[in-house]
């Protein structure tokens, strides 16, 4: 066998045994001693300077994967959007709602106010939208009632 096959068949082999070791290491714990400044120091080796130090044991290994954390923060952030955008769309049709509900408002009420002048003495005298005045026969007033009052039974609820 050549030096490299040797080399390519014991290397990975090696590989496994290290990490097999630093594993083993791990299991029995770190060594927590206090610097001069006070920080904890978490160590697999003891200190060198003779400094006392405790054995502690490992942390416990994450309760989910990283990747599995991340996807469910990224779906948490997810949801956190489209909750406050369909708030936005709530309010913005609150508010369209209103104003819908104003313009019947004011509808009904203007159509009452002309109702109220249709039904009145029948020698009045009508504003028409080019701005001259004339007085509207039976016929037009009735039209013109009937109108109203169908603007109220839509608008008035």
């Amino acid at each position: 066998m050549q030096q490299g096959q040797v080399i390519a068949r014991v290397l990975p082999l090696l590989l496994v045994g290290l990490a097999a070791a630093s594993q083993i290491h791990a299991a029995k714990g770190y060594h927590l001693w206090y610097d001069e400044d006070g920080q904890a120091v978490y160590s697999q080796f003891a200190p060198e300077n003779g400094t006392p130090s405790e054995r502690v044991k490992p942390p416990p290994p994450p309760a989910e994967s990283p990747e599995a954390a991340q996807k469910r923060l990224q779906d948490q952030m997810q949801k956190s959007a489209d909750y406050l955008e369909d708030k936005e769309l709530a309010k913005e049709k609150a508010a369209q709602a209103a104003d819908e509900a104003e313009l019947h408002r004011q509808r009904c009420e203007t159509a009452r106010q002309n109702l109220q002048v249709l039904t009145g003495p029948p020698n009045r005298m009508f504003r028409q939208s080019d701005g001259s005045y004339q007085r509207l026969d039976e016929a037009e007033r009735q039209k013109r009632r009937e109108e109203n009052q169908k603007v109220i039974a839509e608008s008035c609820k």
